[in-house]
């Protein structure tokens, strides 16, 4: 088993009684509803005459009517009043838990990073299944559900630190599927067996074990395991409960259901002993499942609509990867009944993020097809997740989903995000459910991680069997692709059927094989570039520059120190001395500034990056040396401000200083709080289209001194910036590579550690960053030197010091870099 530490918080929820009387003929009409649309009516309105045999009798109305709250882990209805849809998010995802604030964005620009925050708060290899908060822990720790394949564990996690403190495995469940706590008792889906497992709130781990006991925390009889109340039994495997919502008195039950059994929402009586324990029912309880919501159902939102007083079941169709409600509570001005059906969103089935790759759509044909899953519904938006993962293996490692949130009013999206979620979003936890929101780290990180590949998960594809000039066959197995078509390929009487399944993936036939799952952009992008990239690092926009105490956000130097960085080998563990995002800064007036210097005839600003233009302008200039412009950086371009010699003994500052270092303050040296005397380079750097700079590890005194700030002007997609390290296998006693991109838009500040090998391809048009190195002392003034306009700097053969004069000096064979 693995070892892990977590831990919960929780709510307080009012629990009260109200008795609602309904109709056992009411309750029939609604089972027998299509699945379309229902019609049923209900005819009883005295909710004030209650007799002995109407409180055996349940209807959904009798649930959702009255004050007794009703808790799923993404509703909690009726709503607190203080609720607000701008209100964070949890995403549980099959690996990670996400924090994820709805606030802005809420425009025609959808996918503009800009306009939220988010961060990774933990990521593990298990299967995530869902969370709930521990009281008496300063908000700052989390309970987290995790099903490997056998068992399941809570895993007691410090949100501010990462650090995992307990592991308490829930015995005799398997597949663990949800959970939701209700103040000091947790309710457990265990799928396998069809159960509902009620369980006692774990105290926490110290220092917050007597805090946690006095909110209401038990400590566990056995240890390693929680302490289990009850089983509510009822459902079988064959049900595949996804999702419970507690209820005082009945447990609200989402039944994803297989082959021989119906989708559908119902109950189970909160009462009823183990033994005695069965789903409740028109002929018994008077009470009728949703039948007509959709296929392969998950998620339960109640929902009341002010407009007609309806009170709607929400759940997601997921089959269709579309979102229904269906009205349980008809509304004095309402046309609808019980039973009514309404489709509130369908997936625009051509959004790039919901199109497979064409091996994997082949390979699984259905399964490879719109899915839907994790529901929150808070303050009339609903928040929900859709991929084209159906197949189970698909998954476990799609790399990202559509983050969709729809106003339940107007049934208009605010806005629908694409999400690095390296696996489904199994659940989304509201604020109201948890209680709070959680304790964040005081550091958070910006970065996020997209591993390629699924982490090195494998796949089967498919490819048709068919040679590429037979045009006939291609059609042939095309028309069996798409819908149920397995009795189309079993059809022995058709020659056409009889080929398909020899050659058609469609059928069960053509060329099987496994490949690392690559299915998300950022996928098909690293495919373009010969090296094998592990994970790509992007960024989530934010304006805060400095840490708390005023102080620059930067790496640790200890790690640029000699030798240091080759001790670094995985990226998960020391990425915080590898990349460091700092912030994003508006970089459109420098690059107004550099395009009035004038385009070539190629569009770009390869023109003004040359020696001769710099020359006739006023600048001066460094000669590359051989070994580097030939070996190192070839086409590579560079206007300079300011440099330094190899032992930080010497500083120049270049003509142009003075010209743009107004603007540079104002738009990027002040945010970062980095006085021009601290700083020991500072260039544009220019790629022009299809060059590149290889592999190489940056040298030198002034590497150990100074933090490698990039700001990115001009790029785009076909940028590819690669660091790597080496990681020791002891099964293969080898080293493996392993490779990280870092992937930019301009304004994307971040550090580098330059002391790591690393190499840029550019693969379309030309590219401009921002260089700057700076250190964390002040410089001594009588090091600086200006160079005049028109000077040539450079290395004297076998020297470490730079000269700059008005005629180029003989040029370095050194082999070590500047």
């Amino acid at each position: 088993m693995r070892t892990y530490h977590t831990s919960t918080t929780l709510i307080s929820i009012l629990v009260a009684f109200l008795s609602i009387t309904s109709l056992l003929s009411l309750l029939a009409l609604a089972e027998e509803a299509s699945a379309t649309t229902n019609t049923t009516t209900d005819t009883n309105t005295d909710t004030n005459t209650t007799t002995r045999s109407d409180n055996n009798q349940w209807s959904w109305e009798r649930i959702v009517k009255g004050d007794k709250p009703i808790v799923a882990n993404g509703n909690i209805y009726p709503p607190p009043p203080t609720e607000k849809w701008t209100d964070c998010l949890l995403l549980v995802t099959r690996n990670q838990v996400m924090w994820h604030c709805p606030d802005g964005n809420d425009n025609d620009n959808s996918d503009d990073p800009y306009e939220y925050r988010r961060t990774i708060l933990f990521r593990t290899e298990g299967r995530l299944r869902g969370a709930f908060t521990a009281p008496g822990t300063d908000k700052r720790r989390l309970w987290i559900l995790d099903s490997p394949p056998d068992y399941d564990v809570i895993i007691e996690l410090d949100t501010v630190t990462g650090e995992i403190y307990q592991v308490l495995e829930i015995e005799g469940t398997v597949d663990g599927h949800d959970v939701v706590r209700i103040d000091n008792v947790i309710f457990m889906v265990d799928t396998r067996n069809g159960h509902i497992v009620e369980f006692d709130l774990p105290a926490s781990a110290e220092p917050y074990t007597q805090s946690s006991i006095e909110l209401g925390a038990t400590l566990t009889r056995d240890e390693g395991y929680v302490n289990i109340i009850k089983r509510h039994t009822g459902y079988t495997r064959q049900d595949h409960v996804n999702n419970v919502a507690v209820h005082p008195d009945v447990l609200v039950t989402s039944l994803h259901a297989g082959r021989s059994l119906k989708t559908r929402h119902s109950a189970l009586l909160r009462s009823h002993a183990e033994e005695e324990g069965r789903e409740l029912n028109v002929e018994t309880d008077g009470f009728a499942p949703v039948k007509n919501m959709g296929t392969m159902c998950h998620g339960i939102a109640f929902w009341k609509d002010d407009r007609t007083g309806d009170v709607r079941l929400i759940s997601l169709d997921s089959k269709s990867g579309s979102m229904a409600s269906v009205v349980v509570s008809p509304g004095e001005n309402s046309e609808n009944v019980v039973g009514t059906r309404h489709v509130l969103w369908e997936p625009d089935l051509n959004h790039p993020v919901l199109i497979p790759p064409e091996g994997i759509a082949r390979k699984y044909n259905n399964g490879s097809n719109i899915f839907s899953k994790g529901l929150a519904v808070q303050n009339n938006v609903a928040f929900f997740g859709v991929s084209f993962a159906r197949a189970p293996p698909l998954r476990a490692t799609v790399p990202e989903m559509l983050l969709v949130a729809v106003d339940l009013i107007t049934g208009r999206e605010k806005w629908v995000r694409t999400v690095r979620t390296n696996g489904l979003i199994n659940q989304i936890l509201t604020e109201s459910y948890l209680g709070w929101q959680v304790q964040l780290p005081a550091d958070m990180t910006t970065i996020e991680m997209t591993y390629h590949g699924a982490g090195g998960s494998m796949v089967e594809v498919c490819d048709d069997e068919i040679d590429d000039d037979d045009e006939a066959s291609k059609e042939i197995c095309k028309s069996f692709e798409g819908g149920d078509n397995k009795k189309k390929c079993r059809d022995r009487n058709n020659k056409e059927s009889m080929m398909a399944r020899e050659v058609c993936c469609a059928c069960g036939g053509g060329d099987v094989y496994e490949t690392p799952f690559m299915a998300g952009a950022l996928d098909s992008e690293i495919m373009k570039v010969d090296e094998t990239v592990e994970a790509t690092s992007t960024f989530v926009h934010t304006a805060e520059c400095l840490e708390s105490n005023g102080t620059t956000k930067s790496l640790p130097l200890q790690m640029k120190e000699k030798g240091a960085a080759r001790e670094l080998s995985n990226f998960e563990e020391d990425l915080k001395y590898v990349l460091k995002h700092i912030c994003n800064l508006d970089v459109n007036p420098i690059v107004n500034k550099l395009v009035a210097m004038g385009k070539g005839e190629d569009n770009s600003l390869d023109s003004q990056f040359t020696n001769e233009s710099q020359f006739a302008k006023g600048n001066g200039i460094i000669t590359e040396r051989p070994h580097v412009a030939k070996n190192i950086k070839p086409g590579t371009t560079s206007m300079q401000f300011i440099f330094s010699s190899k032992q930080v003994d010497q500083i120049f500052h270049f003509p142009w200083l003075d010209e743009w270092l107004p603007l540079l303050q104002d738009a990027i040296l002040t945010p970062l709080n980095v006085p021009v005397n601290r700083i020991i380079r500072m260039m544009f750097a220019n790629m022009p289209e299809e060059s590149t700079i290889n592999f190489h590890r940056d040298l030198n005194t002034w590497v150990q001194k100074a933090h490698r700030v990039h700001i990115p002007l001009i790029t785009h997609d076909d940028i590819f910036f690669l660091t790597k390290v080496h990681e020791y296998d002891e099964e293969t006693d080898e080293w493996e590579q392993r490779v990280l991109r870092i992937k930019s838009k301009a304004g994307e500040v971040y550090e580098f550690n330059n002391a790591l090998e690393h190499a840029v391809r550019n693969l379309g048009r030309s590219r401009v960053h921002l260089i700057i190195d700076w250190m964390e002392e002040p410089i001594e003034d009588s090091i600086v030197t200006k160079v005049n306009p028109g000077d040539i700097c450079a290395y004297p053969p076998s020297s470490q010091t730079l000269i700059c004069a008005p005629e180029s000096g003989e040029e370095s064979e050194e082999k070590d870099e500047l």
